[in-house]
């Protein structure tokens, strides 16, 4: 293994730690999951902007982290392939060099997919699913509960608190590590 891919093992598996640590540890765990949530570890999903390791790390992270959802395999499959999809994009938008831009695929892909399972999964009825056990009998419970009045207000919560964290968190995280970059080639 060459000393590149072990730096960038390293700096990925040290973005997958902090991830889990900020999304699970407590007090951070109160607000990482639920309608309301305010998950800090999203911060992290920008840094693909910079280094291409970090698409690994905050899959990783966020995949551990969902580990521990109260939504079961379906936070853990669909929550953690959101989080993919928005650091890929996010890494795609590396060619434009402008950072605000890095911050559109987390808070859009965060706001669209994960209420469509939250907002249903959250109904009192939910409560008899054994979610970590069955993937299907989540998949067809959000089906047939989710609803525009059950999925716009919690949309609307998803939206705010991943625009919070990736805005005021993320985008000065990604600024001081991309100012950085120099210094962190040198270590490599």
């Amino acid at each position: 293994m060459s000393h590149r891919s072990t730096t960038q093992l390293t700096r990925a598996a040290l973005i997958a730690a902090m991830y889990i640590v900020v999304t699970t540890i407590p007090p951070f765990n109160a607000i990482s999951y639920g309608a309301i949530q305010f998950r800090l570890g999203e911060a992290l999903v920008l840094l693909p902007f910079v280094m291409d390791e970090a698409v690994v790390g905050v899959a990783v992270g966020c995949l551990i982290a969902n580990m521990f959802s109260p939504f079961g395999l379906i936070d853990l499959i669909v929550g953690t392939g959101v989080t993919l999809a928005a650091a890929l994009l996010t890494r795609k938008l590396r060619t434009t060099g402008k950072l605000w831009l890095a911050a559109l695929p987390p808070i859009v892909l965060n706001a669209v997919i994960i209420p469509v399972y939250v907002s249903a999964l959250t109904l009192p009825e939910a409560s008899s699913l054994q979610l970590g056990q069955s993937l299907m009998a989540s998949i067809r419970f959000v089906a047939t509960h989710v609803t525009l009045g059950v999925y716009i207000p919690v949309a609307l919560t998803v939206l705010a608190g991943e625009a919070a964290v990736v805005i005021l968190v993320g985008l000065p995280v990604l600024a001081l590590v991309r100012r950085n970059m120099n210094s962190l080639k040198e270590v490599s």
